[in-house]
Formats: C-alpha cells, structure tokens, sequence
C-alpha cells in the first residue's frame, strides 16, 4: 500500500520540524512525504533543504490550505499514491497513528473515502474536529464521545489534520476548492465525499495532536481575515449542501456580527458584511 502524507506548512519551521519527524518516526511510516510550501520564508525555505526525506512543493505565492492541500492531493496522485495522509504543520501524530489509520481501512465498509484520527489540543480530546451535519437545519454537532469507544464509526465532515484520503475517491470527486483558501475548505471536501457516495469514518485508536496556540481561536482578537473567510465559505457551504429554510443562514450571521461589533471599528463591520455579499458568488 503507497501512503503518501501531504503536510502544507507557511512559516512555522519548528512545529514544521516536530510534525515532519512524527511522520517520519512512525511504527509504520508512509512511503513518501510531500510538504507544500505556501511561500513561506527564508528559515522554513533553509529547513526544507536539510530534508532529504520529504519532496518540497515550492509555491510562489500563498494559496492558504485550501490551496496547498489541493497542489499536495495532485501531487501525491501523480506519484501513484493509494492513500494520502493530510496533515497541517503543527499536527503531531502520535507513533502508532498511522498504523491505527491502516488497520480500520482494512476493516471498513467498501467506498471509504476517507479515515480519520481523533485529534487532541491542549491535553484534551478536541472533538469540533470530527462533526456530523444536519441538512434540515445546519446543525454541526461534534461527534458524540461515546463515538471515540467505538474502532471506528461514520461521521460526515472532518478537519484536514489527520485525514487519510483514498486516492480513488480523490480521482472521483476532484480536489479542495482552491478558491476557499482556508476555512470550511475540509468541511464542503467531507460532504462532497459523502454526497458521491464515498464514507468518512473517525479512527479513535489513531490520535494527533494539534499544537495550535490557544490564541488562534476565532473568538481571540478583532475580526480579521480568518473570521471573514471562515463566515464566507460556512455560508457557501450551507447553501450548497444544506436544505434549511433561508432564515437559518442568519444564525451564522449574528454570531459573526457580535464578533465585529465588539471590535467597535467600522473596519471589523465592512469586512463582516463583504464576506456576506461574497459567500453568494463562491461556487462550489
């Protein structure tokens, strides 16, 4: 079996560092690692070249995850990947994740597009991660935690930290929407593997652990780019893969709009409204 891990990394070079000899110092390692460099700088540029274990995907210009995870699937299917292993730069797998990955593929249902590990941040389960969704009412319910007593069990969407892809099911359904750049890019790439058919399945035994700063939470700092994008591309989503009477759209809209009144900054509001007016013209 060709396991190729996809990790997209921009100018993070000592988490880059811990995430790339995690995949490295697996008890079962993939056969090959691709790193996407989303145009980062000198010292990430200086840390690739001292890594003759991984093929670097050099990008000119920053394409955000979205972007990078769409370049490493193509890249990753051109050199005969079976499955794809994607990965952010600050995701740690943990030894035996892979392997744990491995295994539930083997046992699963035909047409699983997709298995995944549970992820952990600050010490703890992160179960927002691995969610279902509701169509009726564009509820995203994390996973329930009697799910992670289970091998493996369904869910429908889940982030790109720890997400090994089938490459069949890559070639069917297509890549990322490069177009998403980041926010809710794994989300819509999650339903449109269900929508064709394909399942997504959570693999408790595997874990990762995401090593993100607890100041990276969308509810810390002003509104900024990562909210206007994050509101866009939800919003995108839920007109495609949702079926829900239009005034649910809103919910997502007030919550977002707290977040830029409080900034008191007529900037913070002009930026909540364009992602609005921009979610209706981004196809999916």
């Amino acid at each position: 079996m060709n396991i190729v891990a996809v990790v997209v990394t921009r100018d993070r070079p000592q988490l880059l560092a811990q995430a790339l000899d995690a995949l490295v110092g697996q008890t079962r390692p993939p056969s090959g690692i691709i790193v996407v460099d989303n145009a980062s700088g000198m010292e990430t540029q200086q840390l690739l070249a001292t890594r003759s274990d991984v093929k670097v995907c050099r990008l000119e210009q920053n394409l955000g995850g979205a972007g990078g995870f769409a370049v490493g699937i193509e890249t990753a299917l051109a050199a005969g990947a079976d499955w794809i292993w994607l990965m952010d730069d600050d995701a740690i797998a943990r030894p035996n994740a892979l392997a744990q990955l491995i295994d539930v593929a083997h046992d699963a249902q035909p047409r699983t597009g997709a298995v995944c590990s549970a992820v952990w941040e600050f010490g703890k389960l992160a179960p927002q991660h691995r969610r279902n969704f509701d169509p009726a009412t564009l509820a995203e319910p994390s996973v329930p935690f009697s799910a992670y007593q289970t091998k493996f069990t369904g869910i429908d969407t889940a982030s790109f930290v720890g997400f090994l892809l089938n490459a069949h099911a890559a070639v069917e359904v297509g890549l990322p929407l490069h177009e998403f750049f980041l926010a809710y890019d794994d989300t819509e790439y999650s339903l449109r593997l269900g929508k064709r058919g394909w399942k997504v399945l959570l693999a408790p035994g595997s874990i990762v652990d995401h090593m993100r700063s607890p100041l990276a939470r969308l509810r810390h700092g002003p509104f900024g780019i990562k909210h206007y994008y994050t509101l866009r591309n939800q919003l995108a989503v839920f007109r495609h893969y949702g079926r829900a009477r239009p005034w649910r759209l809103w919910l997502p809209m007030v919550r977002y709009a707290y977040v830029a009144l409080r900034d008191h900054k007529i900037s913070s509001l002009s930026l909540w409204r364009r992602s609005i007016r921009d979610s209706r013209h981004l196809t999916i």
